[in-house]
C-alpha cells in the first residue's frame, strides 16, 4: 500500500508548557483528551496535567525532570494525542510514527488502545521507571551511528548504550553519569559536539531492564484492539499489525534502541513525501537532515518548514562577523518580560534554526563548545532573535553576540524589552 503522508508523534521532547493554551478554551477534543488523562492520573493518586499544557507559565521539561518525571511523561502522552488531533487539520495520515515514548500515543490514536488505556500504559511505565531505574541520563552526539557505536565500545561500560539514531549525524547514548562523562570527554577530544539531554532516565538501554519487567507485569490487563491506522515502529524496524504483541513491543522499547533514521528512510523509500510533526520537538528537522527533499509541517506554527533549499557552496574563506542590523520586525504590542518565557522561545528558535531536538538546546549549554555555533552563526542568530522579539537597534549591542549560553542571552532580551516599554 503506497505511503504519501506520515504523522510523527514526539517522545520526551514533546512537552512544552502551555502547548494547548490557545486551543483548550474552544476545542472540545483537546478538553476531552486532557480531562481523560487527568482522570487516569487520579487513579494513580497523582495530579492532572491540564495545567501543564494550558498555562505558559507551567514548569518546563527540565524542572519536571527534577521534580515530577511522572507528570512529565503523562504530559508528553497528552501532548502527542492532542497534537495528532490538531494535525488532522492537515488531512489524514497514511502512516503514524512515534518517537521513543511517543509510540504509546501513536498506537493509541491508531486505535490499538483506547485513550484511557493509553494514559494507563504511560502511567504504569512512569511508575515502573520511578521505582526500579538506577540513576543515569542521556547524551546527544553529532556523530554517525557506526562511529557512536565504536565510541561506546571504547568507553567499555556495560551499562552504556547507543540508544537512539535520529539522523545521519545525530545519535543519543544512554547510561550511568560517570560513563556519559567519559563519552563527553572522548567526544571533546575528537571535536564532536556532545550535549546532555533533559531526560529523567537512561532510556533505551540495559539499565532499564528491571523497570521493563515490572512494566510488563503491570499492564497484563490492558486490552489491545484492532488498528484503524498504519503504524511504523522505529523499535521494531517495521510496520506493526493486529497480531503484533504491542504491549510487549512497548516493554521492549525501554531497553531497545530507537532507529528513527531508519524509519524515515524506510518510509521515504515507500513513497512518503510529507511528514507532519504533531508538536514541536524538532522531529521535522531530523527528517530534513535525513531526506532533505521532503515537505515537513507541524501542528505548531514556526516549528517546521517546507522543503529545504540546496546548501550553498562553501565560501573560500569565512568572513569576519560584522555587527548585525536586525531586520525590521512587526510591532510588539505586549513585550515578553518573563525570563522563563523568553528562554523557552529562545530554545525553540535555536532548535528550529539548527534543526536539533528542543531538548538538546538547554539553558546552560555553551553555544560554541556544546552546540557548535561559531561566531558567524551567532551573529546570524542574533538577527533572528532581534526579529522574533522586536528588539530593533538594541540588538546591535555587541553583548548579544558575546553571550555564551541561552540563559545569558535571555537575560539581555528581558532587559532590552523592559527598557523599551
Amino acid at each position: 500500500m503506497p505511503v504519501s503522508s506520515v504523522f510523527l508523534l514526539p517522545g520526551q521532547g514533546g512537552y512544552t508548557p502551555g502547548l494547548f493554551a490557545d486551543e483548550y478554551p474552544s476545542n472540545p477534543r483537546i478538553r476531552e483528551i486532557l480531562d481523560t488523562v487527568d482522570r487516569v492520573a487520579a487513579e494513580f493518586s497523582r495530579p492532572g496535567v491540564t495545567t501543564l499544557l494550558t498555562r505558559t507559565d507551567a514548569p518546563d521539561a527540565a524542572e519536571l525532570v527534577r521534580q515530577d518525571p511522572f507528570a512529565l511523561q503523562l504530559a508528553v502522552f497528552a501532548a502527542g494525542a492532542g497534537g495528532y488531533h490538531l494535525a488532522e487539520r492537515h488531512g489524514a495520515p497514511d502512516v503514524l510514527v512515534g518517537h521513543s515514548m511517543g509510540e504509546i500515543a501513536a498506537l493509541t490514536v491508531a486505535g490499538a488502545f483506547d485513550l484511557p488505556d493509553g494514559a494507563r500504559l504511560t502511567a504504569h511505565r512512569a511508575e515502573a521507571l520511578a521505582a526500579h531505574c538506577p540513576a543515569g541520563g542521556m547524551l546527544a552526539l553529532e556523530l554517525a551511528a557506526t562511529r557512536t557505536a565504536h565510541l561506546v565500545g571504547a568507553v567499555d561500560e556495560h551499562a552504556l548504550a547507543l540508544a537512539v539514531t535520529n539522523a545521519p549525524r545525530q545519535t543519543v547514548v544512554s547510561g550511568p553519569a560517570q560513563a556519559l562523562a567519559a563519552v563527553r570527554k572522548v567526544a571533546s577530544a575528537l571535536d564532536v559536539q556532545a550535549t546532555p539531554l533533559n531526560a529523567p532516565y537512561p532510556f533505551h538501554g540495559p539499565m532499564l531492564a528491571v523497570a521493563a519487567q515490572r512494566f510488563a507485569a503491570a499492564v497484563t490487563g490492558i486490552r489491545q484492539q484492532p488498528l484503524r491506522l498504519r503504524v511504523f515502529s522505529p523499535v521494531a524496524a517495521g510496520y506493526v499489525h493486529d497480531d503484533t504483541d504491542l504491549k510487549a513491543l512497548l516493554v521492549r522499547q525501554l531497553t531497545a534502541p530507537v532507529d528513527f533514521l531508519g524509519a524515515v528512510r524506510h518510509l521515504h523509500a515507500d513513497g512518503a513525501e510529507r511528514f507532519v510533526e504533531c508538536g514541536r520537538a524538532g522531529l521535522s528537522g531530523l527528517v530534513r537532515r535525513t531526506v532533505p527533499s521532503v515537505t515537513t509541517d507541524s501542528t505548531v506554527p514556526g516549528a517546521a518548514s517546507a522543503p529545504r533549499p540546496p546548501a550553498e557552496s562553501p565560501a573560500a574563506a569565512e568572513p569576519v562577523p560584522q555587527p548585525v542590523t536586525a531586520p525590521a520586525a512587526a510591532p510588539v504590542t505586549a513585550p515578553f518580560v518573563d525570563a522563563e518565557e523568553v528562554l523557552r522561545e529562545l530554545r525553540e528558535l535555536y532548535a528550529s534554526a539548527l534543526e536539533y531536538p528542543v531538548e538538546v538546546i538547554t539553558a546552560d549549554a555553551d553555544l560554541e563548545a556544546d552546540l557548535g555555533i561559531d561566531s558567524l552563526k551567532r551573529a546570524e542568530m542574533v538577527a533572528k532573535v532581534a526579529a522574533h522579539f522586536g528588539l530593533g537597534e538594541s540588538a546591535q549591542d555587541g553583548r548579544f553576540v558575546a553571550q555564551s549560553t541561552l540563559a545569558d542571552l535571555a537575560g539581555l532580551v528581558v532587559s532590552a524589552q523592559t527598557h523599551a516599554r
